[in-house]
């Protein structure tokens, strides 16, 4: 079973690859020197695994959000990650900032830092709250996600025309890229977010049940979830600051992933990991499969099919 899924994941990376506004040769894919052959290595592969880590990440650190704070709502974007992330993006583009370090351009090391400053006043806050397992800590969340899109309207207000197209395009979420430079950060994105999920899975099957008895059975609930809640926060930050801000896979996916297999927290993090970024990867292919005159950021159509796949979800539980 293992070894099917395996190669059924595969096939679906390597045939979306083929897809796109340019036909690729199958005779021509290992000519080096030939025009297929670089669309393909540098351009198709490289984004299609860019895809299939961001959808990961963003299924997997919702489901474990949504297990922290037991709230099925719960996303990074809820907690107001991605809207640190953008404004940090947006505040690069009215600076004028268009360099690079170490291949990564200003907006993403802005936006990163946006990401970082917005999970130090969460975490700030939280030490204020006589506990992290109410709903006070989300609220905080909600709190500065507002905070920060009125920030983000007044950048808008004083920005011009090329510098709020700039804007506008980051926050719709895309995954442009050229070579496997932004695919790294990710992994290592990757590795965090499966350490830490895997690293406290008998805790998250505990907390599943409920906090006191998690409690109970000697869980430390309050240092588990800050120390969960900053490591997906990194992760999440990073794959934002490289792709903006890519709506509804972490609210969708674990809520399709629970409702299929009716199993705790610690029985899903791999199948919701890889059906987020199969989930991903597809919306790219049809982002990119679109017949018009440009690609359709992926932002769009997972907000499109994720909105309309979680009121399914909601209106048929009743």
């Amino acid at each position: 079973m293992k070894l099917l899924t395996l190669v059924s994941i595969m096939i679906v990376l390597i045939l979306s690859a083929f897809v796109g506004k340019v036909d690729i040769q199958l005779s021509a894919l290992f000519e080096w020197d030939s025009i297929d052959s670089t669309i393909f290595f540098q351009l198709r592969l490289p984004r299609v695994l860019l895809a299939f880590l961001a959808g990961g990440i963003l299924a997997l650190s919702g489901l474990l959000f949504q297990t922290l704070f037991r709230n099925p709502l719960t996303t990074p974007f809820t907690l107001g990650i991605s809207g640190g992330a953008t404004l940090g993006a947006a505040i690069a583009i009215i600076l004028g900032l268009h360099s690079s370090f170490l291949s990564f351009s200003a907006i993403s090391l802005f936006s990163f830092l946006g990401a970082l400053l917005t999970v130090g006043l969460i975490y700030y806050f939280s030490k204020k709250l006589t506990s992290t397992t109410d709903h006070r800590l989300i609220l905080v969340g909600i709190a500065l996600s507002f905070f920060f899109s009125s920030l983000l309207l007044i950048l808008y207000y004083l920005s011009d025309f090329e510098e709020s197209y700039l804007i506008m395009r980051f926050t719709m979420g895309a995954l442009d890229t050229v070579g496997y430079g932004t695919t790294i950060p990710l992994v290592f994105g990757t590795f965090l977010i499966l350490f830490i999920a895997y690293r406290y899975k008998e805790e998250l099957k505990l907390l599943s049940i409920s906090y006191e008895f998690a409690y109970l059975k000697g869980v430390n609930v309050d240092r588990m979830m800050i120390t969960m809640f900053v490591a997906i926060s990194l992760a999440v930050g990073g794959l934002v600051s490289i792709t903006g801000p890519i709506g509804f896979v972490g609210l969708i996916i674990p809520h399709i992933i629970k409702l299929l297999f009716k199993q705790s927290t610690d029985k899903l993090l791999s199948i919701t990991f890889i059906s987020g970024g199969i989930f991903l990867v597809l919306c790219d292919t049809l982002s990119r499969a679109l017949p018009t005159v440009s690609e359709v950021p992926v932002g769009i159509i997972t907000s499109l099919i994720g909105g309309i796949i979680f009121i399914y979800i909601l209106v048929s539980k009743d």
